[in-house]
């Protein structure tokens, strides 16, 4: 079922007992993982028993509790469990952990401690509700929590073992694509991939939440000088360079913008592709770079990564059924959810046989936080040389937009 591979040390007395997930064809069923994904899980020796911190999903289990055995041997050793995050790609398995393991008590975040039984049948005896900054011996070993609400729901934490200074952040700093089989540091994979991968992570799980974000990258800094090595759910282990993914999702929540439009269109019968391609050539004429997307052909997933850093955005397309393409309109709908405009500008052209709709795209792109500049432009399939006009205006104002915000 998945690429399996023993348990791996990452400190002493610190190991991986993950798992690899090649069958999953979309992250959470909507994002695309080609590659697979890994679910990171750990485990940790102290002098009075073991500590788990986080699990795999529960299709996972066999492999799961094989390695957290070799490691462990009698699970009735582990004493806690540390839930950091509750979504079930994290604690598929811990009922079953919980039932292995008797006298294992959860440190969970409080707000964690709340929504547990929503999720999981766990006896409320048997959790421990943990505050920010809280500091617990458990099992001999000295844990502190670091509470990151809405990395990416409101109840994540960050676990920091002190003896070793292994960050456990769960889902913050995760990656798309599976590990190699026995390979799971940052200085043994193809880094620059994996990084790709996160970036288009981040952007589809995390990236709506970007003052929170940037609120427990504050908080992190405070106790980076202890932190040796990061640990999350999903991707490699940084053990090489700790602070890269700090630094990375400064520069995704904060993106530095290219001089650069974004050009998504959708053409039925080659007629808007035409105006795409003169739009995109008096883009370039104006100094600025064009990125052309066919969202018919790329996933939403990986428009959002694409985009996260384009200074200006414009949408062309037909109308449909008197609307917006399917395709387009999904587009359209995720830059909403996760709020993606960030003040950015943004330019509508539409050509029709009938019922234009360049108005609706443009509330959308409004909804999304975008700034939808003039002129919005309508187009007959067969277009008149003043309506081809007003696209080249277009493009001029959207190009002279992307290079004033690049020089910000």
């Amino acid at each position: 079922m998945g690429a399996g591979f023993g348990p791996i040390k990452v400190a002493d007395g610190v190991y991986w007992v993950g798992v690899n997930d090649t069958v999953t064809k979309r992250f959470e069923n909507m994002w695309p993982i080609p590659d697979g994904i890994s679910y990171n899980a750990y485990v940790l020796e102290g002098s009075d028993g073991y500590v788990a911190v986080d699990g795999v999903k529960d299709i996972f289990a066999d492999e799961y509790f094989s390695k957290l055995s070799q490691v462990v041997g009698d699970l009735r050793r582990i004493k806690y469990v540390v839930v950091n995050h509750l979504e079930p790609d994290h604690q598929g398995t811990l009922e079953e952990l919980l039932r292995r393991a008797p006298e294992a008590r959860v440190l969970i975040s409080s707000v964690g401690a709340r929504m547990i039984g929503d999720f999981y049948d766990v006896p409320r005896e048997r959790v421990l509700p943990v505050s920010d900054g809280d500091v617990v011996n458990a099992a001999g070993r000295r844990l502190r929590f670091v509470y990151a609400p809405w990395l990416h729901w409101p109840e994540t934490m960050m676990t920091l073992d002190l003896a070793t200074g292994v960050l456990f952040t769960c889902d913050a700093f995760g990656s798309y694509v599976a590990l190699p089989p026995g390979r799971i540091f940052d200085d043994e994979v193809d880094l620059q991939r994996f990084v790709g991968e996160a970036k288009r992570y981040y952007v589809n799980i995390v990236g709506r939440y970007t003052k929170n974000t940037l609120d427990a990258l504050a908080k992190l800094e405070r106790v980076m000088g202890e932190v040796k090595v990061i640990a999350p759910a999903h991707g490699p282990v940084y053990r090489s360079n700790p602070r890269l993914p700090l630094e990375l999702y400064r520069q995704w929540a904060e993106p530095v913008v290219d001089p650069e439009v974004a050009v998504l269109y959708i053409s039925m019968y080659g007629h808007t592709a035409r105006l795409v391609q003169q739009f995109r050539e008096r883009v370039e004429s104006r100094g600025a770079s064009a990125r052309v997307i066919d969202v018919a052909e790329e996933h939403v997933s990986y428009v959002l990564s694409e985009t996260n850093n384009s200074a200006a955005v414009a949408v062309l397309f037909p109308t449909y059924d008197s609307s917006i393409p399917m395709p387009l309109n999904d587009v359209l709908y995720t830059y909403q959810v996760k709020m993606f405009g960030r003040g950015r500008p943004a330019g509508v052209v539409t050509d029709y046989g009938w019922g234009p709709v360049a108005k609706a795209a443009a509330e959308a792109l409004t909804k999304a936080g975008f700034k939808v500049l003039e002129p919005l432009v309508t187009l007959h399939t067969r277009p008149r040389p003043d309506e081809l006009a007003r696209l080249l205006e277009l493009a001029d104002r959207l190009a002279e937009a992307a290079l004033a915000a690049a020089k910000k």
